[in-house]
């Protein structure tokens, strides 16, 4: 997120050197404006000066005329889902991409459903090695875009540091409109449905979890250690050697808090419940909510 910040005030210098009018910070003193800027403007938002990005984005969905494109992380806002079913029914193209493991949380998996459910196709990633993300965060509609480190949820609405890029070049409109097509189109079919229903290939144990790597699944084992690092990062581990086992739970530091002290689990059996994926030749299990973990 810092790194965008230069970014944004750097393009900020350009603009104002190249004697370009409209480029505008966010600030409280525009926190009344909600909207796309001007034609061929920019406008960057910090999220808690107006705490409503999530109006931004909807002001941008509500006036679109042809289509809106969508990537997202994380998406749990009920309105801007609201305002994507509009768009479907008012006759636009609305096609969505999120990520797999995002979107099959206890949070994330009704707003895809809620999509699905209104025709709006919606992808998920699907890496061809098991590994990897879908952490664009974008819209881009036939007049506009925005984009930045803003996930569509509550906390990045109102309580987290946040930056919103909205414009309405023509060029750069396109780049992005491009961009977000391809990803569309490159995993069309990767069971929208499977990601709001959370299918699952049944209960498996943690040895064989390698063979199931891409599948959603109920992997069981007795847990040796929830390991935390340094950096916040807990690593639940089915072997008294993690080098050697052939599969982990991971939580990441900013969803940790949530799991509360995980060493209880230790020497109990559990069940952890998720997309398999491959890190550095190991499968391992995203955790981000605690519905996940079972014992």
């Amino acid at each position: 997120m810092l790194a965008r910040l230069p970014r944004a005030l750097a393009a900020f210098a350009l603009v104002l050197a190249a004697g370009a009018g409209g480029y505008a910070l966010g600030r409280a003193a525009d926190a009344g404006a909600v909207g796309a800027p001007a034609a061929g403007t920019t406008r960057v938002l910090y999220s808690l000066d107006a705490k409503q990005n999530d109006k931004e984005i909807i002001s941008l969905i509500d006036v679109a005329t042809s289509h809106v494109y969508f990537a997202m992380y994380e998406f749990t806002l009920k309105d801007i889902a609201d305002a994507l079913v509009r768009a479907k029914e008012r006759g636009l193209d609305v096609r969505g991409l999120v990520d797999a493991g995002e979107s099959a949380s206890s949070y994330d998996a009704p707003i895809i459903a809620e999509l699905v459910a209104a025709g709006i196709p919606v992808e998920t990633e699907r890496h061809a090695d098991g590994t990897g993300i879908m952490h664009i965060k974008a819209v881009v509609t036939d007049a506009a875009y925005a984009l930045g480190s803003y996930n569509w949820t509550n906390s990045a609405t109102t309580e987290n540091d946040e930056i919103l890029e909205i414009g309405t070049d023509p060029a750069l409109r396109q780049v992005y409109d491009d961009l977000l097509n391809r990803l569309l189109e490159k995993y069309r079919g990767t069971a929208a449905a499977k990601a709001a229903a959370a299918v699952s290939i049944g209960a498996i144990a943690y040895m064989d979890a390698p063979n199931h790597v891409g599948d959603y699944a109920s992997v069981s084992g007795t847990l040796v250690d929830a390991y935390a690092a340094a950096s916040g990062t807990v690593f639940l581990d089915f072997c008294a050697s993690y080098r050697t086992c052939p599969f982990s739970g991971v939580i990441f530091a900013d969803d940790a808090a949530k799991f509360g002290d995980l060493s209880r689990y230790a020497g109990n059996a559990v069940t952890l419940t998720g997309t398999i994926s491959s890190y550095n030749g190991r499968a391992e299990m995203i955790l981000i909510d605690p519905s996940q973990l079972s014992s």
